[in-house]
């Protein structure tokens, strides 16, 4: 391993943890960027003004992160249930890409969802308290 740091300040196990620690938070963040997929524009392509362009960017830069804890928290629910190792991608692909239909009756909101569902989502609800499936 090649670094710049003082082996007086740093002897070479605190240097390893310090790069093992590098190296999960990149990993987290690829995860993030792959999962996520967020895609920034750097033109106005003649549709919109730079302001506009500008205030879109932010609010898409500004709502990853709540699209992450939100996908972390079912990860993290699931990975509970299931006893097993999920990825951001894999919660994206087979349990949120699914159909669905909402139904508004006041005062409730139910989501009937497709039969591709069934496979994980009655597992997920099992540990949301105050969500469970009807019948």
């Amino acid at each position: 391993m090649v670094t710049n740091l003082s082996q007086f300040n740093y002897p070479p196990a605190s240097v390893l943890v310090l790069y093992l620690q590098r190296g999960k938070a990149e990993a987290h963040m690829g995860e993030v960027k792959s999962a996520l997929d967020v895609h920034l524009s750097s033109t106005d392509r003649g549709a919109s003004t730079l302001q506009q362009v500008m205030a879109h960017n932010e609010v898409s830069l500004l709502l990853s992160p709540y699209a992450y804890e939100v996908l972390h928290g079912l990860r993290r629910l699931l990975e509970i249930q299931t006893r097993q190792g999920w990825s951001l991608t894999r919660i994206r692909e087979q349990v949120l890409k699914v159909a669905a239909t909402l139904s508004v009756h006041a005062p409730r909101i139910t989501v009937h969802l497709g039969d591709a569902a069934d496979k994980w989502w009655r597992t997920l609800l099992k540990g949301l308290p105050g969500l469970t499936p009807l019948a």
